[in-house]
């Protein structure tokens, strides 16, 4: 993605035209604000400057953007677009003073310019209309106050003053004004990016749903392997008599799987599973044991017979494994962490799955 020169008509990504991170006392195009030390009153907000448009009215609110997109490009637009948020936070504020926090006084100053508003009742309604005011003031100078000093914000001011300086030092934004819509580029981006990561989830799918049907020995083959590898002494796989049912029990958990090839051997190469629990159907389940066979059988790669022998082995340690999230056995409501995440790892390492709390997922 091109950053534009000042010279350039074509312009791509204009960015504010300010390169002081959050200790300098000016940002253009928003007009002279003190961003060292924001007062916490509604006062600081003052109308020293008219407003200008955030954007211009006449250019198109989107842009086009290349298919590839590179994190550089993307961390860019995404800073640009806090800072157009950040712009209208300001003209926002610029009404503070005297328009919204005086504003249920008007009735009463000038009845004409407010017909069919009624004039407050009593002293005591007008003081709770100006303090609803005030409140609502002082909570939006505050929620910019803490956009503009967070860690994100810090970021993103040295993310815009690397652009500017692998711009030869030129500003990113020479109009004054917004030419897009960053927001909406924004969104353009992420959606692109989320279908790009769809389509490689579906590749990557269709590939190991043939390398599943191309195994040897086919499901059969991926059942020993798994016994081959589990701990013998807290998993065990134990024979059916039905050629489409295993039984898995994890002894330490006291809890048996059975799971079901959905369809019947032979009607599809590549046929999902799924999972009830109980040595014989129609078992009376705990309370664990649902939450359990729920979790299981909402994962995504229902035909992945692999991982989900991987998943339920997860399962061995359910009474000894901590929550992840807060670190704790038992929730507020005295549940086991019986959801079974599996954490992100190279194709060389063996599946992490982490244990949380219904709660705390």
């Amino acid at each position: 993605m091109k950053i534009p020169s000042s010279n350039d008509p074509t312009k791509v990504v204009p960015a504010p035209a300010s390169t002081q991170g959050p200790d300098n006392s000016k940002m253009t195009p928003m007009g002279t604000v003190n961003t060292n030390d924001m007062p916490t009153n509604s006062s600081a907000i003052t109308k020293n400057e008219p407003a200008m448009p955030l954007l211009n009215p006449n250019l198109a609110p989107t842009v086009e953007v290349p298919t590839e997109i590179s994190e550089a490009e993307l961390q860019l637009v995404s800073s640009l677009a806090k800072l157009q948020k950040m712009e209208a936070m300001i003209h926002e504020l610029r009404t503070l003073l005297p328009d919204r926090l005086l504003d249920p006084l008007v009735p009463i100053v000038n009845p004409g310019a407010m017909a069919g508003r009624a004039v407050p009742k009593s002293p005591q309604m007008l003081y709770d209309q100006l303090s609803d005011a005030a409140r609502g003031g002082v909570a939006e100078v505050t929620e910019f106050q803490n956009m503009w000093r967070s860690a994100d914000m810090k970021a993103m001011w040295e993310n815009i003053e690397a652009e500017i300086k692998r711009n030869g030092g030129r500003m990113l934004q020479p109009t004054g004004v917004w030419d897009r819509n960053y927001e909406a580029v924004l969104d353009d981006l992420m959606k692109r990016e989320e279908a790009k990561k769809e389509l490689q989830r579906q590749t990557q799918e269709e590939q190991d749903r043939a390398q599943i049907q191309a195994t040897e020995g086919g499901w059969q083959a991926i059942v020993d392997g798994f016994v081959q590898k589990a701990d013998g002494s807290a998993v065990r796989v134990v024979p059916s008599r039905n050629e489409a049912t295993i039984a898995v029990v994890l002894i330490k958990a006291g809890m048996t799987f059975r799971v079901q090839m959905v369809g019947g051997a032979g009607e599809n190469p590549v046929p999902d599973w799924k999972v009830e629990m109980g040595s014989v159907p129609g078992s009376h389940l705990s309370k664990v044991e649902a939450a359990v066979a729920e979790c299981v059988n909402s994962r995504a790669r229902k035909w992945d017979l692999a991982h989900l022998l991987d998943m339920i082995s997860a399962y061995a340690g359910i009474k000894q494994t901590p929550c992840v999230k807060c670190n704790k056995m038992t929730d507020n409501a005295a549940n086991l962490p019986t959801i079974r995440q599996q954490k992100q790892q190279l194709d060389s390492q063996p599946p992490i799955w982490e244990a949380c709390h219904p709660t705390c997922v």
